[in-house]
């Protein structure tokens, strides 16, 4: 069930942060395997297209994910979790995140980051993009009510993966009109490891997507979006009791998503039984 090999794993933990506190300690856990369901991603790219430059680079500062130029997992994660963070060490992070020394820079800054990590990122022109709310709840030990007659959840089979890749992207960009660069951005999601990809259906047609990654212990029900045409017939919904039901069924214990704030994802999200845990930052610089 694991989404990175061992040894980056451990890299990444070592970088969690060395403070005390619960409530960072716990912070700095969910991050960082967060960022190495999204490492599984760029390596899946890496293998796809090997002059594509994708890859990780773990420092003391945080976890860089390079996976392609505009690829929105092109990010600094679990930012100074572990300590201060040095200039040299924030240089290396947004070297691995533009290896072309071109194009903008995006880190993830949640609440229990270093105030030193701030100070730098406010010294390089980073600014505030967006806020992202973080929730948990404990996986279900019962199975889920199923969707509607009509309605289904299955998951993505061979063959499949660029239809999801196309309802996950009309959802997303509010559009049918998916250009061709976001799908090849968006395509090694099917072939990363520690990833399971669900589509729900009406009937024939597939009208959303969703996926399911887990790794140290923590199962991420993340990445829904519904085409715009088919929205309120539940679809969001059973695509989270879906993925509930495969942690359960995997022997996860907790489950993590995050969401905007203010956004049908949260509210479906707490409809689900999800509590809300700490809110984190998306920062940016050209």
């Amino acid at each position: 069930m694991r989404s990175r090999p061992l040894d980056l794993e451990r890299q990444i933990r070592a970088a969690q942060s060395a403070t005390s506190t619960p409530a960072a300690e716990y912070t700095a856990q969910l991050e960082s395997a967060l960022a190495a369901t999204c490492a599984a991603v760029a390596e899946a790219m890496a293998r796809r297209n090997p002059s594509s430059g994708a890859g990780t680079h773990v420092s003391p500062a945080g976890v860089a994910i390079f996976a392609g130029a505009g690829s929105p997992l092109t990010q600094g994660m679990a930012m100074g979790l572990r300590g201060a963070v040095t200039a040299e060490e924030l240089d290396a992070v947004e070297a691995h995140l533009r290896p072309l020394g071109t194009g903008p820079r995006q880190v993830e800054v949640s609440a229990f980051a270093d105030p030193s990590l701030l100070r730098l990122l406010a010294e390089r022109g980073y600014r505030v993009n967006e806020w992202q709310l973080v929730w948990t709840r404990a996986v279900p030990t019962r199975p889920l009510a199923p969707p509607g007659s009509q309605l289904s959840v299955r998951r993505v089979q061979p063959g499949q993966e660029e239809l999801y890749t196309r309802v996950v992207l009309a959802g997303a960009l509010e559009t049918e009109d998916v250009p061709r660069a976001s799908i090849e951005l968006l395509l090694p999601f099917a072939f990363a490891a520690g990833h399971e990809l669900y589509l729900a259906w009406l009937g024939s047609e597939a009208i959303g997507g969703a996926t399911l990654c887990f790794a140290d212990g923590i199962a991420f029900v993340n990445g829904c979006a519904v085409r715009p045409a088919f929205r309120r017939r539940g679809a969001h919904g059973a695509l989270i009791r879906a993925r509930l039901d495969r942690a359960r069924e995997l022997g996860f214990s907790l489950a993590c998503s995050s969401t905007m704030p203010g956004t049908a994802s949260q509210r479906n999200i707490e409809r689900h039984g999800f509590s809300f845990v700490y809110p984190k930052l998306v920062m940016v610089a050209d």
